[in-house]
């Protein structure tokens, strides 16, 4: 998942979290309880397959006599 795509996540994430505390659906520690599992989710690693992608690869090239004129 894309870098601005996990924030925009996370701020719909914390506008729910504060329109169901505004509304009285949450209470106050289950509204900062939300938060801070926003955070988690937020923080969580990128996959793996996404490391392996956007790691450096060192290709090695050959060296090959040059003939001489």
């Amino acid at each position: 998942m894309t870098t601005w795509l996990r924030g925009a996540l996370w701020l719909v994430w914390l506008t729910m979290a504060g329109l169901f505390w505004h509304m009285g659906a949450l209470r106050t520690g289950a509204a900062l309880g939300a938060g801070l599992l926003s955070m988690v989710v937020l923080l969580w690693p990128s996959a793996g397959s996404r490391r392996r992608r956007s790691s450096l690869q060192y290709v090695e090239m050959g060296k090959e006599p040059v003939g001489q004129l």
